[in-house]
């Protein structure tokens, strides 16, 4: 009998994109608020003329498989590498490069491919390996909680096959720090420390299935990073939100999690623009709720970084 339990999800980058690769119990994505699509598709109504009345059905087009879910924003297993989770933001169009020791992730230039990945859906009844998994990613802290990344991923549908229940390995995902004042480094905009409850931002990317009539592959939507951030308001003589807001202004932006060399974990932006969304209670402090917008500079493809140090 298949048990809810029983559900889970493996990746692995690919060698050839939208060619599937064999994973392995290493490969299996410790994963939380999981929504598994083994079959997501577009339905058009036949909607033939007959003479006579009653369903006729529907026609299913652009099928694709797929999960929803969320990873712990943790530091690498090992200092100085990669995280584990690096072919996830790799397959969502973000660039990978060492900075002496630190792994560094900006977005992809648009002019490179964009790597893709297999992915296994498992669920106690069945398995499915879908190649060419490509798909969006955003980010979110909020006081006393751990960070994390939530992923929006999509492949060609396969078929399924008969579920097999080995075991899997998640000794390489190491927990992520908790946002609380010990282990928060830096949270500033323009070089001035706020006091923040949360923090977000999501790339505005949507993976699309079945583009092209000829061509197999799943692409993603232009990227458009945008994201939000609650603070205690500041007296207007240490940062004048409002003028800055009524005037465009943008400023660096700079989010770092841990003191401790290997477990630290930074998103920075150099132009950030700030908008109003509303004040806030926060336990009896006044607070402002700001929308952000995350522009490159003349450079493009440096609107936001994400670094592990």
């Amino acid at each position: 009998m298949a048990r809810f339990a029983q559900r889970l999800i493996r990746e692995k980058l690919e060698t050839v994109p939208g060619t599937a690769i064999a994973t392995l119990a290493t490969d299996a994505i410790l994963a939380r608020n999981v929504t598994l699509y083994n079959l997501e598709a577009d339905y058009q109504a036949m909607d033939f003329v007959t003479g006579t009345e009653g369903a006729q059905g529907d026609d299913v087009t652009n099928v694709r498989s797929g999960a929803d879910y969320e990873i712990e924003a943790a530091p690498p297993a090992v200092a100085g590498q990669p995280p584990h989770y690096a072919h996830l933001l790799q397959s969502s169009g973000w660039a990978v490069a060492d900075d002496d020791g630190d792994a560094v992730f900006t977005p992809l230039a648009l002019e490179l491919p964009i790597p893709s990945c297999t992915m296994q859906l498992r669920n106690g009844a069945l398995m499915q390996n879908v190649a060419g998994v490509r798909g969006s990613v955003s980010f979110t802290a909020e006081t006393g909680k751990k960070p994390f990344f939530r992923f929006s991923r999509r492949g060609k549908y396969v078929a399924p096959i008969a579920f097999d229940p080995v075991a899997h390995d998640f000794a390489g995902w190491p927990r992520a720090l908790t946002c609380t004042p010990e282990n928060m480094f830096a949270f500033t905009l323009g070089g001035q420390k706020l006091c923040c409850t949360a923090f977000s931002f999501n790339d505005g990317r949507q993976p699309q299935a079945e583009t092209y009539m000829n061509c197999e592959d799943t692409t993603l939507t232009p990227r458009n990073c945008t994201g939000s951030m609650t603070v205690k308001w500041p007296a207007l003589a240490t940062k004048d939100l409002l003028t800055q807001i009524r005037n465009g202004v943008t400023e660096p932006l700079v989010w770092t999690l841990g003191n401790t060399p290997g477990q630290i974990i930074s998103i920075t932006a150099p132009q950030v623009q700030i908008k109003m969304s509303g004040e806030q209670n926060l336990n009896g402090d006044l607070g402002i709720s700001l929308d952000l917008v995350f522009r490159p500079t003349g450079a493009g493809n440096d609107e936001i970084e994400i670094r592990f140090s």
